[in-house]
């Protein structure tokens, strides 16, 4: 059975990049004007979760084509291979850009603990901000200040913000279900 995952939508609107697959799954773009798809992705078995640049001009994805989830990063029109962008941790994942396109937020393996970490995308350094041990799904306010994300804390899902210096944290419980893949709304004037 097909599976589309993780859908994201261009900065322009004109595209959605997506997951697509059977048994493993490769990056597709769909172009909403014309309802044509192009296949951006050939190596690895699960290729997963595409952001995109502020610009509309690349994505940042997932990859186990290097044995384990890593992030990788492909121009949008190019025939150049991706590149890859994390090398500190065995698991780096669920890439999110800064709206400035200077870091990169991620999920990524620290000890025995999945936390949120950001990576400088000119010096490749990166730092993680988050202390829980499934902490997920990060997203950027709209000022790249910020990230929201959800976590577990004493067995329950919680959603958490921390400042992407790493200085605030907070986490908020919830009595009314499951948080899951939290994204910041647009500021409105």
């Amino acid at each position: 059975m097909r599976t589309y995952n993780d859908p994201r939508i261009s900065p322009d609107g004109r595209w959605v990049a997506v997951g697509i697959g059977e048994q493993g799954r490769q990056i597709w773009l769909y172009d909403l004007a014309r309802d044509t798809s192009t296949r951006l992705t050939f190596e690895g078995n699960d290729n997963r979760v595409p952001a995109w640049t502020p610009d509309g001009k690349a994505l940042y994805f997932t990859s186990d084509r290097a044995g384990g989830p890593q992030i990788y990063r492909l121009t949008v029109g190019s025939s150049e291979r991706p590149k890859r962008i994390t090398f500190g941790s065995g698991y780096n994942a669920r890439p999110r850009v800064s709206p400035d396109a200077r870091e990169l937020a991620m999920v990524m393996l620290d000890g025995s603990a999945y936390r949120v970490a950001v990576q400088d995308l000119a010096s490749s350094t990166a730092r993680v901000l988050s202390r829980g041990r499934l902490d997920e799904s990060p997203s950027y306010a709209p000022n790249g200040a910020m990230l929201i994300f959800s976590g577990r804390d004493a067995g329950r899902t919680v959603l958490a913000t921390v400042s992407v210096d790493g200085l605030t944290s907070q986490r908020l419980k919830s009595d009314l279900g499951d948080v899951r893949e939290p994204v910041w709304g647009p500021f409105l004037p």
